[in-house]
């Protein structure tokens, strides 16, 4: 197999850095002739080094399309309520399972009929129970595979690594007009971006949307398939039980697929509420500390509140200060970092709690920052930059309408979680590896 450097991966004399989240791993001479063969593209088997720098999201496998059968080898399961699916790959041997979620009028040629509407994750686990081949593709009624299989071949071959569960494509919008298709071209709520990743809470690509999804059949069953309680999220709850169970979840996005937009502002706004909504049953499930709207360092945290200073002059002092207080405890961790190269991984992870803080006022702390704006100068400077970083309005509507539905969820449920940041200590966390 061949792998690629991720592009925040940098390499130094007996170290990498870089990775999501940020580590720092110390290499032995053995290590350093691994990673100039990953460099030069030899192919490698996957030694404990590169399954760390997997892990880590330093490096990225090149997978070799092969011309699969598969007959006999991948079942698509879709679930439908009220419209139908896009036409499948109609090649000899390719399982397709139709479930119609209790629609009214019954869906035509549906291989399953739930007679009552029971949610997306009780209409998949129904295909499920019929499946016996050895993968599963989750395919949603709009999202658009194409004519041929080609996106099942592409991703199959991520499945020759034994640990990988489910592998899965980028999901990108199909219809660019409209207001909320140009929306949907560039900040999809499915689109997870054009970087490759190895999908695990904390990093950033933390899950990856079941609306396109390629699995193992039995780790799903060995997990029990989707939680048909959830019917939001139900695809983050999966992938992050897989995770638990030791699983690896890979995030392709030299493969594309399309899915249609929602055709309405309230249909695009409710989608966008029961995303949030689902946060708080997500953290009962699997603790607040995935779900929390900010990760950041102290460090960074304080860095950026020191712009919002009273003086400018003393605020920009701050800064300084408190960039170059973190670099030396960075230096204290990981003595050989050069000065500079501690700075550069300080400014990244500032840089990184700017934008993130602001979206995380956009979303759940602007109603408390709104009753404090009277009061405090701070609190009306974070709101403007905050609303101004969303650079558009469908932006700034689609991060209020999740927030709605996160303080819905938590209201309802007293976990508060999800509207609580989280401060770790700590920097770049120093690995050793001599292979």
């Amino acid at each position: 197999m061949k792998f690629s450097l991720d592009p925040s991966t940098r390499i130094t004399p007996g170290r990498v850095i870089g990775g999501s989240p940020p580590s720092i791993l110390r290499l032995s001479r053995r290590g350093e002739e691994t990673v100039r063969r990953i460099i030069s593209g030899e192919d490698l088997e996957i030694t404990p080094l590169l399954r760390r720098m997997l892990d880590l999201n330093q490096i990225h496998p090149f997978v070799d399309t092969h011309n699969t059968d598969l007959g006999n080898k991948v079942t698509i399961i879709t679930p439908v309520l009220g419209t139908r699916a896009h036409q499948h790959p109609s090649e000899d041997g390719l399982h397709v399972i139709v479930v119609d979620d209790g629609s009214n009028p019954p869906v035509p040629d549906a291989t399953v009929r739930l007679e009552t509407n029971s949610g997306p994750s009780a209409a998949r686990n129904a295909g499920i129970e019929l499946v016996s081949t050895e993968f599963i593709a989750f395919v949603d009624a709009d999202v658009d595979i194409g004519t041929d299989a080609t996106w099942l071949r592409s991703l199959l071959p991520h499945f020759d690594d034994p640990t990988v569960a489910a592998v899965a494509p980028r999901i990108r919008c199909r219809d660019h007009s409209g207001v909320i298709g140009r929306h949907e071209s560039t900040n999809g709520a499915l689109d997870l971006g054009a970087l490759p990743a190895t999908v695990k809470p904390g990093t950033r690509v933390s899950y990856v949307p079941s609306a396109a999804l390629v699995c193992r059949t039995a780790d799903i069953a060995a997990i029990n398939g989707f939680d048909p309680a959830l019917r939001t999220g139900e695809d983050v709850d999966l992938i992050w039980r897989l995770h638990a169970n030791g699983k690896t979840i890979r995030y392709d996005p030299s493969v594309v697929v399309y899915h249609e937009p929602r055709t309405s502002m309230a249909s695009w706004w409710e989608q966008r509420m029961g995303y949030g909504r689902s946060s708080a049953e997500l953290a009962k499930r699997h603790g607040s500390d995935h779900l929390a709207p900010l990760v950041s360092s102290p460090w960074s945290l304080a860095a950026v509140l020191s712009i919002f200073a009273a003086r400018r002059l003393l605020g920009i002092a701050g800064f300084i200060t408190v960039i170059c207080a973190a670099g030396q405890q960075l230096r204290r961790k990981v003595p050989d970092l050069t000065m500079n190269e501690a700075s550069k991984i300080v400014l990244k992870g500032t840089r990184h709690t700017a934008v993130a803080g602001a979206r995380a006022v956009r979303r759940v702390w602007w109603p408390i920052l709104l009753l404090l704006s009277p009061l405090s100068r701070s609190a009306r400077q974070l709101l403007l930059i905050s609303f101004l970083s969303a650079g558009r309005p469908m932006v700034m509507l689609d991060d209020i309408a999740h927030g709605v539905g996160i303080w819905s969820g938590v209201l309802s449920t007293r976990i508060f979680g999800p509207v609580i940041p989280r401060i770790p200590g700590g920097r770049p966390h120093q690995r050793h590896h001599s292979s």
